[in-house]
């Protein structure tokens, strides 16, 4: 397969309808290459509407993953949850697939997920594997409570996963779980959540966008801010984490590194091998954002430059819609606070449903900045 870059004129295969490839595909648009969608069921995605050709059947259609292999060039993903088999039948047919199947495969399964950091020289906390009910038992006895145990596959914001306080309550986060394959975790203390988006080119080079620290609220993603608010050496920590990672996994692409800043150092909590959300705010503020140093590693072009001025993102939920449509007027007034609506047609409580940004001069004047926008439009 030839490493040739790819220029505009080409087209970017998306896998995945959702808000991170409706931006990935606009900047592909912005550079003019083309674009195809495969959201693998439905149609009128955020992502496709932006396509020269949306492909909505399934995943393990034959025809549908033939005719969007033959329309693309290069194949990335907007998310990991997806049968690694598309990966192999891009790759034998000549299309580039970055990151690559293989590590799509270790960011969808806990499992491997820890194998790999461990392997790349990073720290993790404490797990367990658990595949029978006994085993859980064991597991919780060994880590000690409270832990997290969680599906080993196909997780995401908080779901597939229970808290385990006590021995007793085993046998319960067991069935609710389906007797599944399970990670079962110790629950770490930490005084803040950081993320590095890192991206790997061809050559070997990577680009970070410097440490975000970031909120959660109901294990969603609420506010980031960069650069963190930690000193210089867990910053250059976190940033030398991230990176070993990137090379451990031999990463073409982008990827990001969560993680928890502990007494005891940094832990790497999870990947996931494309943008991220707490990513979103480098569009504004670095010279070559996330979506932007994505398509530069997909297509084999040189790396941008990501370093980030300061700026802070705020989530916007479909909570917002429930007294019906947000005035956003009460945004588009203020300066330096930038809109991005990721046109979904349905907003439910917990749904991204888009985010804010701001770029300042200081990271904590960008975040009171962003959340006083998000509060004008809560208040209508």
């Amino acid at each position: 397969m030839s490493s040739a870059p790819l220029g505009p004129g080409t087209t970017i295969g998306i896998v995945g309808g959702g808000q991170l490839g409706r931006m990935l595909a606009q900047t592909a648009r912005q550079h003019g290459y083309g674009v195809a969608v495969f959201t693998g069921g439905g149609s009128g995605s955020p992502a496709g509407v932006l396509a020269d050709r949306e492909f909505s059947g399934s995943f393990d259609d034959p025809d549908e993953v033939a005719g969007f292999l033959a329309m693309v060039d290069a194949l990335t993903w907007e998310f990991e949850n997806v049968d690694t088999a598309l990966a192999d039948a891009a790759e034998a047919m000549g299309v580039v697939v970055r990151p690559s199947g293989s590590i799509i495969a270790v960011a969808q399964d806990r499992e491997l997920e820890k194998q790999a950091l461990t392997a790349a020289g990073v720290g993790v906390s404490p797990w367990r594997s658990v595949e029978t009910l006994a085993d859980l038992e064991v597991a919780v006895d060994a880590l000690g409570v409270p832990v997290i145990a969680k599906t080993a596959r196909f997780g995401y914001d908080g779901k597939g996963q229970v808290r385990i306080n006590n021995p007793d309550e085993i046998a319960a986060a067991w069935d609710l779980l389906g007797g599944a394959r399970l990670v079962v975790e110790s629950l770490i203390s930490f005084d803040r959540e950081l993320s590095v988006v890192v991206a790997r080119g061809i050559d070997g080079e990577i680009v970070d966008h410097g440490v975000m620290e970031n909120t959660h609220v109901n294990h969603i993603i609420d506010t980031t801010v960069v650069p963190a608010m930690v000193d210089a050496a867990t910053a250059e920590a976190a940033r030398k984490t991230a990176h070993m990672v990137a090379e451990g996994l031999e990463l073409v692409g982008v990827l990001c590194v969560e993680l928890f800043d502990t007494a005891e150092g940094l832990l790497v909590n999870e990947i996931a091998p494309r943008p991220h959300n707490s990513g979103h705010c480098t569009i504004e503020a670095a010279a070559a954002g996330q979506f932007e140093q994505q398509l530069r590693a997909v297509t084999g072009m040189p790396l941008g430059d990501g370093s980030c001025r300061p700026a802070a993102m705020a989530q916007l939920l479909g909570d917002l819609w429930e007294s019906g449509e947000p005035d956003w007027s009460a945004v588009l007034g203020q300066p330096g606070v930038h809109l991005h609506l990721y046109g979904k047609s349905e907003a439910r409580p917990g749904r991204k449903m888009g985010h804010l940004t701001c770029v300042s001069d200081d990271p904590a004047r960008a975040l009171r900045q962003v959340l006083e926008a998000r509060e004008a439009l809560a208040g209508r």
